[in-house]
């Protein structure tokens, strides 16, 4: 949680500076929006955070409890799929490793009760939420990152994108055609 707290406070920075509304810098359950994920990216020194934030229906294809096995499958498959670094990201020029990955699901610590029904208000809007933490060497080369989430879940249709990276800051809206997050 000490990274969240480091990309947090960052992009509050980026908040005041950009002006833009801290509603739609943060991702929380206030801006679900399906076909839309949120990425935070800040570079401090050579350690790398990222956080990564979408509508379950993005990753999974619905946003409810799983009702069977399958489904069961495709959640557990999507939360792999997000531990997978290499699979979700390539840093251009810089070399970065994968120091400590958070993943929050949806629907992963339930219980099964068959007498009583455990859906909460939040189950129609489901969200996952993702944290992750490199130590990178070249960092002060690391001119782009793409993006491979498009490929990997084609429920995503768009990624608003908000870095602090070797000085520089912006918001960048990537989409399956444009997966690639340029640094100025």
């Amino acid at each position: 949680m000490q990274y969240k707290n480091l990309i947090l406070g960052s992009l509050f920075a980026l908040t005041v500076i950009s002006e833009v509304s801290s509603a739609e810098m943060r991702p929380s359950h206030e801006a679900h929006v399906h076909g839309e994920a949120v990425l935070n990216i800040v570079l401090d020194g050579n350690s790398l955070l990222i956080e990564f934030a979408s509508p379950a229906i993005n990753l999974l294809g619905f946003e409810h409890t799983p009702a069977n096995d399958a489904q069961k499958s495709i959640l557990q498959n999507a939360k792999q799929t997000l531990m997978a670094t290499d699979r979700l990201f390539y840093f251009s020029t810089a070399t970065c490793r994968s120091e400590n990955i958070e993943i929050e699901a949806p629907h992963m610590n339930q219980h099964e009760d068959k007498k009583h029904s455990h859906h909460s208000e939040h189950a129609e809007h489901a969200d996952f939420h993702a944290s992750y933490a490199f130590k990178c060497r070249q960092e002060k080369d690391l001119k782009e990152i793409m993006i491979k989430l498009f490929t990997l879940f084609p429920g995503i249709h768009q990624i608003k994108t908000h870095w602090i990276i070797n000085g520089a800051q912006g918001i960048t809206v990537l989409e399956p055609n444009n997966p690639i997050l340029k640094i100025n």
